[in-house]
């Protein structure tokens, strides 16, 4: 349209309403007026004007069903998107752009295995792209079939050597395959000698060296970005998340720059609150993480910074934020309907998950060391022994939360008496491994349930222990965990995702192994 080139877009936007006023049912118009919106990135806007159209489906015209599609996965609304793409793929079968847009909201609903199958349908259709392979090896990744996934990876990178994402993504497996740092480092300085500047393959690298054990080389490299790029502030929290174990007086100084170049940036404000608890700064810290639950009283992060400072200050306010006592407990899961006993279930699930753990390195992202994830999808699970576990916790969940009744403080009053689960995973532990201490940022309720323990974990009092109330950071203040369970195998243990929680090493054969499954609740 002449008005959209020459720069008024919004001249153009009333222009195709008022032609969609007296020509109401032309497909057309509500086409451009969509893409127009969305060139002002406005995509509820957008998805507004097409669904509010006065158009039937039968005649949608199949590009705006496939524009629609791409909508809602923009919005990141994946079972509608899900739904909107198959409806373009019977309109326009042969596209290939509808088969990975469907392949990418399958992925993210955790249907790793339909997802794989749409990519291959995209690439079969001549949508054969760095990014089909991306979301192809994403989706073999998640499914288990890891050979396959760094196959994929590596044919992306052949039409996209540049593709930092999935370089990014090829490099955390290959750590994860072979619990070994150098090949994965290798690729990432193959990334970085083309792009010294890039962030994303510079963050990833230095969070790689940190899981591997060398903090220093860590910060080295994170300073070393930091020359090309000084206002970065996404370098700037990835060197204070680092350097808060070990330097708190250089990790304030980069949160501190975080904050100034991006004030309204998260993980900015976070780890700038974490910095002034790890200096000792404690009534600050206090002060900015009341400041950060008014903007967002649900934010787990906060809660648990204002209970480690309240704590540190000997403030009786904090007995209401967090009482171990009250809101940790553990019951034995149910036993689940197929089965004549939980030993029977527990011995049928340890063996499906041994299956699944084939790697050898833990995620860069995560808490574990000396040990393996895998995330699992129930709704998606082919195993129904994995499948059954949602009807082995359904039990102790709905009891938990009818215990915990209603109340003003910030946990109790999300209590809905319904819940969703908001990801699975199972935990692999090698002797010497242990979870550093940590909180689940996007759950209410949080949990760890024992699948199978090995025998020498009774030897020494405490050993493998889940710990809480003791924060990651800040030795400038001594809070030592304050609250232990003893794991039991078929216990499941619920508690609050703000509370500081944290495992306890310990110690046995080389063949030992500690089994978990953990998961996030939310209310529903």
């Amino acid at each position: 349209m002449a008005l959209a080139k020459k720069g008024q877009l919004g001249s153009a936007e009333q222009f195709l309403r008022q032609a969609l006023l007296l020509l109401p049912a032309e497909a057309s118009f509500t086409d451009r007026l969509a893409r127009l919106i969305l060139t002002q990135n406005r995509p509820t806007d957008a998805l507004a004007a097409i669904d509010e159209s006065d158009l039937t489906n039968a005649n949608h015209t199949p590009e705006l069903l496939l524009l629609r599609a791409q909508i809602l996965l923009k919005l990141k609304r994946w079972s509608e998107a899900i739904l909107a793409f198959n409806a373009a793929i019977q309109a326009i079968p042969e596209n290939g752009s509808a088969e990975l847009g469907l392949a990418v909201a399958l992925g993210e609903s955790g249907h790793a295995n339909a997802a794989a199958d749409a990519a291959r349908r995209a690439i079969a259709k001549r949508a054969d792209s760095s990014g089909a392979r991306y979301v192809l090896g994403r989706a073999l990744l998640a499914s288990g079939q890891f050979d396959e996934a760094e196959s994929e990876f590596r044919k992306a990178l052949c039409r996209s050597p540049d593709d930092h994402g999935t370089r990014t993504a090829l490099a955390k497996l290959l750590w994860m395959q072979t619990g070994n740092s150098e090949r994965a480092i290798n690729e990432l300085n193959a990334g970085l000698r083309a792009s010294p500047g890039a962030v994303e393959l510079r963050t990833a690298k230095a969070k790689l060296l940190a899981a591997a054990g060398d903090v220093e080389k860590a910060m080295a490299e994170l300073e070393l970005g930091l020359k090309h790029a000084p206002n970065d502030a996404h370098l700037r929290v990835a060197t204070a998340q680092i350097a808060i174990h070990t330097h708190p007086i250089r990790a304030f100084a980069h949160a501190k720059r975080a904050i100034e170049v991006a004030p309204r940036q998260p993980d900015a404000l976070a780890i700038y609150g974490d910095a002034l608890f790890a200096i000792g700064r404690i009534g600050e810290a206090a002060s900015f993480a009341m400041r950060m639950l008014e903007r967002d009283p649900d934010d787990n992060h906060a809660t648990a910074l204002l209970d480690s400072a309240w704590r540190a200050l000997n403030d009786p306010r904090r007995h209401a934020l967090c009482d171990h006592t009250r809101l940790v407990k553990a019951s034995l899961l149910d036993t689940p309907p197929g089965w004549s006993s939980l030993s029977d279930y527990l011995q049928d699930l340890a063996r499906s998950l041994h299956q699944s753990h084939r790697l050898n390195g833990h995620p860069i992202e995560q808490t574990l060391r000396e040990g393996t994830q895998i995330d699992h999808t129930l709704a998606c699970a082919r195993d129904p022994v994995v499948h059954a576990f949602e009807q082995a916790i359904d039990g102790p969940i709905r009891r938990y939360m009818e215990a915990l009744g209603d109340g003003a403080d910030p946990f109790r009053r999300r209590n809905t008496g319904r819940y969703a689960l908001k990801g699975l995973w199972s935990v692999r532990l090698r002797p010497h491994g242990h979870h550093l201490n940590h909180f689940h940022g996007l759950g209410w309720l949080s949990s760890a349930c024992y699948i199978e323990l090995p025998q020498s974990l009774g030897r020494k009092n405490g050993e493998g222990w889940l710990k809480f109330g003791e924060p990651a950071f800040g030795d400038r203040v001594d809070l030592g965990a304050e609250y232990f369970v003893k794991p039991q195998e078929g216990l499941l243990v619920l508690f609050p995702s703000s509370m500081w929680h944290g495992t306890v090493p310990f110690t046995g054969e080389p063949s030992d192994r500690r089994l978990t499954m953990a998961f996030d609740v939310v209310p529903a």
